[in-house]
């Protein structure tokens, strides 16, 4: 938003000094879908400040730096538990929706515990939001650039993380304007030391408290040997997965999510 402000605010400059804007919305009383930068572009239309066209560019370039806004608009609960598995399938249509009838015959004991299948493999998404955080205001007009991110170090949240019942997460981090992956095993995400327990579960991990289950903060940096682009998530999961079921190194415990 600062960059199209300041894209208006130079263009006002060349409004006359006796033809002033005056507003009729405000942020306080806005209705979607009008907002007070879309009055600002309509007043310098008219003045002549700018043409259709300029108008429509200004709106592309927007657009542009910031097609992945909407994820910040939805409600928590379908960000979380659908968008990103519906992403993963869209661009993977290789993996399966794990459900009980998908996996009726390849895996009978399936109670919930991961989110797509792939040969053998048990996958789990997590996706994250990056926004600014102790300021005011909705979580689309705190959400961060890519660029932003990285400058202020963004710690990426992933929780409800279970290792013990699933081989592989994939991770995705959401950016106004990119979107990031990555891939790690179960073991991999032990090694990183980084797992605590969820502050509403902090009883599990020991004895006969059921399933571990867990949440990590961890910056981009620190998540960069797990990177891929969204081409290769695919063979990194394929290898991360193998590489799990070869060393049996984690068996399927059955939990349910939470």
């Amino acid at each position: 938003m600062k960059e199209l402000h300041d894209i208006i605010q130079n263009l006002m400059q060349k409004v006359p000094a006796d033809d002033k804007f005056l507003p009729c919305l405000s942020d306080e009383n806005i209705v979607f879908p009008f907002n007070v930068a879309s009055e600002q572009l309509t007043f310098l239309l008219d003045r002549g400040i700018i043409t259709y066209n300029k108008y429509q560019e200004i709106i592309l370039q927007y657009c542009a730096r910031n097609k992945y806004l909407y994820l910040f608009e939805m409600a928590p609960r379908t960000f979380g538990q659908t968008w990103g598995e519906e992403h993963i399938t869209e661009i993977i249509p290789q993996f399966l929706k794990a459900t009980k009838a998908n996996l009726a015959d390849l895996y009978p004991a399936f109670d919930g515990e991961f989110d797509l299948w792939y040969d053998g493999i048990c996958v789990e998404v997590k996706a994250c939001r990056a926004n600014k955080s102790g300021v005011t205001g909705n979580l689309a007009g705190r959400a961060y650039l890519h660029e932003e991110a990285v400058q202020k170090k963004y710690k990426y949240h992933y929780q409800q993380l279970k290792p013990s019942c699933c081989d592989v997460f994939i991770w995705i981090g959401v950016c106004r304007d990119k979107l990031l992956y990555w891939v790690l095993s179960s073991a991999d995400l032990l090694k990183t030391g980084k797992l605590g327990p969820q502050h509403r579960n902090e009883n599990t991990g020991v004895d006969n408290a059921g399933v571990f289950e867990g949440q990590v903060f961890m910056t981009e940096e620190e998540l960069a040997c797990f990177a891929v682009p969204a081409e290769q998530i695919l063979a990194a999961v394929k290898a991360k997965g193998n590489e799990v079921l070869n060393k049996a190194l984690f068996p399927i415990k059955v939990g349910k999510k939470g």
